[in-house]
């Protein structure tokens, strides 16, 4: 089985990654999820192909006694026709068919021995152990399948379950606390086993054929007639206890499945994972299915993938500060985990402004076509902006801040904070800090009101001058000031009234909700249109500042 794998990108240097336990792949659409589960399973196929984002690879090499179990366990598989001076290594395919080869036996020992061709031990030796669940072929594994002799080694993972009581209950235990109901494996169609779930704990002689168990199974649930979600959860929970599979790699294993049971799968699965010694390679979109991987086992490796303009990039994000960061009630309350799976985060004082800067976005994506896939959330107030801004960069996520204009009023280890949180570097801190300090005096020497007066457009023009100059810098490193003062300053020719609450309700309400309607407000090139675009064009900026 796989011990390492090293990923190469345009824009960063090559990430290497042990590969025992489980690892995580998230990001954006279109970031190279799906594709490194696809270029792993190709290492164990019989064809070459063209890698993007896997370098290299290095395999645990087997012993001459790790063979000689592997053989063994391989005696289920006995064809008639086997060469001489050959053996068969197989396996069981999704669909319950036999799927097998013969192999020199000097050539696989001496191969073995000599550790000099990895390739080979892949795609002979190794493959059988591994699956790739993506699309429905999970439910593939919840299908009926033939009982075989089962006095012998089992032929399919039913058969296996079946025959096998402690890894039947831990199956049981795991679908219980989903859907509290009770995992069991049905022999009554003879020379078939199902799966079928039950409304009252099966009694203790479940394999028994007699009145009472027939009239048990009757009355449970067959798999097939159940939801698209559990059959899908049940797949791969017995896919990975089985044991049949070393290497699983599970492309979106939280489809079909609602939130808390993505969180539920994520953490079995990493428990499982971490129990039996084996791989799990897994790409995601769900936060929920994430943050059960993070606390099912300490050991998870994430992994954030960006495609861009053709660049790529990759980071590896430290699972615990992961699960430490989103533990916090702001973090959970503010939906921010979802920003590891978007182009980028915008974040924003209060919930008003959220959902006014988002809705300015919508009417902007409608307009232009392949806009980033941008996620708005809201912080608490101005100072707890940076308390997630920070993290997500760290994360590897373009994260950037608005911000009223009353930023210039923090002062001391405030700003301090500001300038880390955004990653901007030391010696520009002073310097910057005094020109904060400067237009800050103005302000307040000019007797008006700095966020509901107009902003900057209440200085004369060389302090207005040089207010916009510290707020273009801070732009650079995806600090955003409203220029003009506050959310209220904005789209002054609808002469939207109130404050707060009051100003956004009814913002949303004069833009309008029918772009048919002549009434509707369509994007405009100036006031707010052009200050979200100048957003756009940081978070969609590979190049950009501000990123650790």
């Amino acid at each position: 089985m796989l011990e390492s794998i090293t990923l190469q990108f345009t824009e960063n240097d090559d990430i290497h990654l042990p590969m025992n336990g489980v690892t995580i792949f998230v990001g954006p659409n279109n970031a190279g999820k799906s594709l490194i589960l696809r270029e792993i399973a190709s290492l164990y196929a019989d064809t070459d192909r063209k890698r993007m984002l896997l370098k290299e690879f290095s395999l645990h090499w087997p012993s001459s006694g790790e063979i000689d179990s592997t053989l063994e366990k391989m005696s289920i598989f006995s064809p008639s026709n086997v060469r001489a001076g050959y053996v068969i290594l197989g396996g069981i395919s999704l669909s319950g068919e036999q799927d097998y080869t013969q192999v020199n036996r000097e050539e696989l020992y001496y191969t073995a021995a000599g550790a000099a061709n990895a390739s080979w031990m892949a795609r002979y030796y190794y493959r059988w152990g591994v699956t790739l669940l993506d699309g429905r072929s999970r439910f593939d594994l919840t299908s009926d399948r033939s009982a075989g002799d089962i006095l012998r080694a089992p032929q399919n993972i039913l058969t296996n379950l079946f025959v096998n009581d402690e890894v039947r209950r831990k199956v049981r235990q795991i679908i219980k606390d989903a859907f509290g109901m009770w995992f069991v494996i049905d022999p009554t169609n003879l020379g078939q086993m199902r799966i079928r779930l039950s409304r009252v704990k099966p009694p203790k002689d479940e394999q028994s054929l007699n009145v009472k168990m027939r009239e048990f199974y009757k009355n449970a649930l067959h798999i097939k007639e159940t939801s698209d979600g559990v059959q899908a959860f049940t797949g791969i929970v017995t896919a990975v206890c089985s044991g049949e599979y070393h290497t699983v790699l599970v492309d979106e294993p939280e489809a079909f499945l609602h939130p808390p049971l993505a969180r539920k799968l994520g953490k079995s699965l990493a428990a499982l994972i971490s129990e039996r010694a084996a791989t799990m390679v897994a790409s995601t979109h769900s936060a929920d299915f994430l943050l059960g991987c993070v606390q099912g086992s300490p050991a998870v490796r994430v992994v954030r993938l960006e495609f861009s303009d053709g660049k790529s990039r990759g980071r590896t994000l430290d699972p615990i500060r992961l699960k430490n960061f989103f533990r916090r009630p702001l973090i959970r309350s503010s939906n921010v985990i979802s920003g590891l799976f978007h182009d980028g985060v915008v974040i924003c004082e209060s919930d008003n402004d959220r959902a006014f800067y988002a809705e300015i976005y919508y009417r902007l994506s409608n307009k232009i076509m392949n806009l980033p896939s941008i996620l708005f959330v809201n912080a608490q107030n101005k100072h707890t902006i940076r308390d997630i801004m920070g993290p997500l960069r760290e994360f590897g996520v373009p994260a950037a801040a608005i911000s009223d204009i009353d930023i210039v009023t923090d002062g001391g280890q405030n700003w301090t904070n500001w300038m880390k949180a955004a990653n901007i570097p030391e010696a520009l801190h002073n310097g910057y800090g005094q020109l904060r300090s400067s237009i800050r005096s103005v302000f307040e020497n000019s007797g008006r009101n700095m966020k509901t007066d107009g902003g900057v457009n209440c200085l004369d023009a060389q302090d207005r001058d040089a207010a916009l100059r510290l707020f273009t810098d801070l732009e650079h490193y995806g600090i955003f000031p409203v220029p003009n003062g506050e959310l209220e300053s904005w789209l002054p020719h609808l002469r939207i009234p109130g404050k707060k609450t009051d100003w956004s309700v009814a913002a949303l309400e004069m833009l309008g909700s029918d772009p048919a309607d002549p009434a509707y407000v369509q994007p405009g090139e100036d006031d707010v249109w052009e200050f979200l675009n100048r957003i756009v064009r940081w978070i969609g900026d590979p190049t950009r500042s501000g990123m650790p």
